[in-house]
């Protein structure tokens, strides 16, 4: 049998790789928690990233994340504006159920009033447009909107709560003061995103290889003898034949144990530690949110 050489062995275990492995598991943890906070700053600024897979192609899309939070104080005018200028679903539907709905100082700004069918009139009063794809027509409560490509009676087709209507302010509430709930981005609340980093780390690899051989070797041996006498007959005569045998007798074991181990351990220890905001990302959260408050 070819016994071992415990220091061949020793050199072919693989100690790099396993380093490097748990280095590499330490990296791909790291890129994993800096996406992830990446991720959850761009929620906080107040757009969350939503990324699709249509026939194929990955796209990406936006989604307003910002949060109600309390109300703002608005001129009548302004939150009009807003309205009327905003893209946001949820906030035009707040500015409407507080600042439009049953509210006599507010009326439609791209809505015409007209006495009976709009298709049964010859002519359109003065400073109404004609023909309009932004203004509706109302008789009582039913909306009208041209359809150009349509004539005769169908030209004017019967609109069901109309979404695209803007408001603007009469004359007698210029001075008119609404609260309207308003979205903010978790930044302007004061929240920031946490990145964290691996400090402290620890790669220990222990390699333990046994060898032990044991070998046991015993004899014995025993002596016997015996002896006989045998009658034999000559002629006249008569006479004994006597006889010896000696018998030894040897017993022996032989064994030999052979006995190999290799044992191997790995210790990765590591250290999570939230890292604060860098200055510079404090000065342009604050430079944001200063160039969106001018942008309202």
């Amino acid at each position: 049998m070819t016994r071992p050489s415990i220091g061949r062995d020793l050199l072919d275990v693989p100690m790099g790789d396993m380093i490097r492995d748990m280095a590499l598991a330490i990296a791909d943890g790291q890129m994993a928690l800096d996406s992830n906070s990446i991720e959850v700053a761009q929620m906080m600024g107040g757009l969350k990233t939503i990324t699709q897979t249509i026939s194929g192609e990955e796209r990406v899309t936006f989604e307003d994340s910002r949060v109600f939070f309390g109300k703002e104080r608005f001129l009548l005018s302004d939150a009009l504006e807003l309205y009327n200028s905003t893209s946001d679903a949820a906030l035009r539907a707040n500015i409407k159920a507080t600042a439009i709905n049953n509210n006599t100082n507010v009326e439609e700004a791209n809505v015409y009033v007209v006495s009976g069918d709009p298709d049964s009139l010859s002519s359109f009063p003065v400073g109404i447009p004609d023909k309009s794809l932004t203004h509706y027509y109302k008789s009582g409560s039913t909306y009208f909107k041209y359809d150009p490509n349509e004539s005769g009676p169908d030209k004017y087709k019967t609109v069901t709560n109309p979404t695209d209507i803007t408001y603007r302010v009469k004359a007698t509430g210029t001075n008119t003061i609404v609260y309207v709930p308003t979205r903010i981005s978790m930044l302007e609340l004061g929240f920031t995103p946490t990145f964290y980093q691996f400090v402290d780390t620890i790669i220990e690899v222990k390699i333990s290889i046994r060898f032990t051989e044991e070998t046991n070797a015993q004899s014995s041996s025993s002596a016997s003898s015996r002896s006989g006498s045998v009658g034999l007959r000559f002629g006249f005569g008569r006479g004994r034949l006597s006889r010896q045998v000696n018998t030894s007798q040897v017993n022996a074991s032989y064994s030999q144990k052979f006995n190999y181990s290799a044992e191997g351990s790995s210790l990765l220890r590591t250290k999570l530690t939230p890292i604060p905001p860098p200055a510079i990302l404090e000065e342009r959260i604050r430079q944001q949110m200063e160039i969106a408050r001018e942008g309202q």
